[in-house]
């Protein structure tokens, strides 16, 4: 296994997509939220693949997650013919930001759909000519018309091992679960969530003071380097390997969770570590709800001050909150969507 310290190295297509991985890869943390604008707008020349290279379309969103694979996909020489994204999981889409930037540098379409199986979607897909098209975070299922439209098919880069922790928040939860072990899984797309074929996995650990944003790092540069094997074995026309159902698992999308109505200092410290900085974990501060991005568990003896919440297996304290949520919405505390509901 590559050091974990070592970076993907630079692709080098171009002078700016070295800097602009450099940049992401400086980040010690990635998160998932699909607002990611680079520093720097596009300028040079990219170099064009080789002839005869692999025509591949890309569907994602501008999150550094998304947006690191892209670079590492560009990375092995594959003509990309086009990017797609889901409009209505944030505003960002709409406008300029990581994905529109480098579809303008490559001179390549950005379709911005609303449902990728209806007819306009199909007719704008068929029109970039791809041989493949690569997944990595893209929340619409795709039905028969769509995945017949690429001769080698649809290929999806999941962090996790699958077919463990199929769905939308992989790595969430198994921080929650109390996982040791992760990793990163490219399978073909077939009809069903995260259910195709694996073409290739890759391990990683799950460390004690893990979050969420540094393990989907640790994630990400574990699915930049399997990129080459990965499209090798498209370029063969590998048919991958049915995984048994049987032993997977699947888990939902989540919200602010309440970490003040769990059973556990020890449940809630891995729920404050699990939405950090996606989604990040609420409770109640001095009478009005926060969001918590850091706390520590403590024997209640412990005299450290601060404000805290008592479990029976002890305490843990709050060591920084904020007041806006964080996730895709930005709003003040109470007002986001995704905050949990009060009982009763």
């Amino acid at each position: 296994m590559p050091s974990p310290d070592r970076r993907p190295a630079p692709s080098r297509r171009s002078p700016w997509l070295g800097e602009v991985e450099d940049w992401l890869w400086d980040r010690p943390s990635f998160r998932m939220i699909p607002d990611l604008k680079l520093p720097e707008a596009p300028y040079g020349e990219p170099q064009p693949a080789p002839s005869g290279a692999l025509r591949v379309g890309f569907a994602g969103f501008p999150s550094d997650f998304s947006v690191a694979l892209l670079l590492a996909l560009l990375g092995t020489g594959v003509e990309l013919v086009g990017i797609a994204t889901s409009l209505g999981a944030n505003p960002a889409i709409a406008g300029e930001n990581a994905l529109s930037q480098i579809a303008e540098h490559f001179r390549v379409p950005l379709l911005r759909l609303a449902r990728v199986n209806d007819y306009d979607s199909l007719v704008e897909l068929r029109r970039l000519r791809p041989q493949l098209m690569l997944v990595a975070s893209f929340d619409q299922i795709l039905r028969p018309r769509a995945l017949a439209i690429p001769r080698r098919g649809w290929v999806n880069v999941h962090p996790s091992l699958l077919p463990r922790y199929r769905g939308p928040e992989p790595v969430y939860w198994a921080i929650v679960e109390g996982e040791r072990e992760s990793g990163i899984s490219f399978q073909r797309v077939a009809r069903g969530i995260d259910a195709g074929p694996l073409l290739l996995q890759r391990h990683a650990p799950i460390e004690d003071d893990d979050d969420n944003g540094i393990l989907t790092r640790r994630l990400t540069r574990l699915g930049a380097d399997a990129m080459p094997e990965a499209m090798e074995l498209v370029a063969a026309n590998a048919a991958g390997v049915e995984m048994d159902m049987a032993t997977g698992s699947y888990f939902t999308s989540v919200g602010h969770r309440r970490i003040d109505r769990v059973e556990s200092s020890l449940l809630a410290d891995r729920m404050v570590r699990a939405g950090n900085p996606n989604m990040l974990a609420a409770t109640e501060c001095g009478g009005s709800l926060c969001y918590v991005i850091r706390a520590r568990r403590l024997p209640p003896s412990d005299p450290r001050p601060g404000p805290r919440l008592h479990f029976p297996d002890g305490d843990l304290l709050l060591e920084q909150t904020v007041d806006r949520c964080g996730c895709h919405h930005a709003l003040p505390v109470g007002s986001c969507p995704h905050d949990e509901a009060d009982p009763g």
